[in-house]
């Protein structure tokens, strides 16, 4: 990529584009010029820059369109948001699955892949089973081969915040080799992004309710403080796994995301792997302080190994928790769904890692009040 001046350049095809001009509030400006630069330093291939481009592009015109909806719709707003249930913890603990179990109960509301980057016009329950969106999506998905054996993506199927924090221009982008973006983002200022975060929701369920949401993103940890200045009644589940098992596994995700845009042999795994070893150990203090603090009693907690044996089990205890009861059709549902899905149904993911130049002796040590916290206790 070129010079950061190019955030310019993004602004004005978006606008073009949309034939539109107000982005509202300000403050995302800064979040697009960090991250444009931080990408332009990384040698990214022509794919590459076509792919961040146009993310970029759709981020703002998206914005716009927002915005000018709002704008021509009084009744926005009208409606509350319930809750959130909000699914933290590391990537790569079940919180994926978590949500697309969960999300076969038609009580709750969630983002959806195919409303996620595309929220205008919001959808319609009426319509919504025809809505071209939809279809896009499921093109896009069947087309799409990079991530199977890693990822669950269905296009109805639910879809992590990442969409609607990057309205603001402040998500972790831990998807691209932006790290000068990201180390910014870890300490940035989300008040603004959490407030734009609930707008999007209130846009989402204008006329497609219910609006007891279910939310989900690992990287909710870093700004918790943020999230419940907006959301005051939000609770957490808690998806835990062994730092051993998943450090390695989050790298494996990222040398494949980064693979999209960038050479292969200018990747390097050995300092990915420190990176995101930082990183998660930083989430996790986060989180841990964020709950001394906020109360545990806002938080259950769901051990990997516990969810992949028992899913229903764990469901029902999430239940008790909430003091939600599931009616006969949804539970049905979700066995379904946790049958269909099994581990392992999706092919195995493998990594080392030495690829990335751990140990599993150093994550252990470095992870230990994690792992007697969370990970050995029964």
């Amino acid at each position: 990529m070129e010079s950061p001046v190019r955030a310019r350049d993004y602004i004005d095809r978006a606008q073009a584009q949309t034939g539109l001009g107000d982005f509202g509030a300000g403050g995302w400006q800064e979040g697009l010029d960090r991250l444009v630069a931080a990408l332009s330093a990384q040698p990214l291939h022509a794919e590459g820059i076509a792919r961040v481009e146009a993310r970029l592009v759709a981020t703002l015109a998206a914005r716009l369109k927002i915005e000018d909806w709002i704008a021509r719709n009084p009744t926005y707003g009208d409606g509350a948001i319930d809750g959130p249930v909000v699914i933290i913890g590391l990537p790569r603990t079940a919180t994926t699955a978590l949500l697309n179990l969960l999300a076969n109960d038609a009580s709750w509301r969630f983002v959806r892949s195919w409303e996620a980057g595309a929220p205008v016009p919001p959808p319609d329950i009426a319509t919504e089973a025809s809505d071209p969106r939809a279809a896009a999506e499921r093109a896009f998905i069947a087309s799409d081969t990079t991530f199977r054996g890693q990822h669950i993506h269905q296009a109805s199927g639910p879809v992590d915040d990442a969409a609607l924090l990057r309205l603001s221009f402040r998500n972790q982008e831990l998807g691209w080799p932006a790290w000068d973006y990201t180390r910014w983002w870890r300490d940035c200022d989300m008040a603004g992004t959490y407030a734009y975060h609930a707008r999007a929701l209130k846009l989402l369920q204008h006329d497609r309710p219910p609006n007891r949401w279910l939310i989900k993103a690992p990287w909710h940890n870093f700004h918790l403080d943020a999230l419940v200045a907006t959301y005051p009644n939000a609770r957490f589940i808690m998806t835990h796994r062994d730092p051993v098992k998943t450090i390695p596994s989050v790298a494996s995700l990222l040398e494949t995301s980064y693979a999209t845009v960038m050479p292969k042999e200018a990747i390097d795994p050995i300092a990915l792997g420190r990176e995101i070893m930082e990183h998660l150990q930083i989430s996790l203090s986060r989180a841990s302080d964020f709950r001394r603090r906020f109360g545990e009693d806002r938080f259950i907690d769901i051990r990997h190994e516990t969810f992949n044996a028992d899913p229903m089990g764990e469901v029902s205890r999430i239940y008790d928790w909430l003091g939600r009861s599931m009616d006969a059709t949804a539970e049905a549902a979700l066995a379904g769904w946790a049958t269909e899905n099994r581990k392992g149904v999706r092919g195995e993911h493998r990594y080392t890692a030495e690829h990335f130049g751990l140990s599993d002796p150093e994550l252990a040590d470095v992870f230990a009040d994690y792992r007697e916290r969370f990970v050995s206790a029964p």
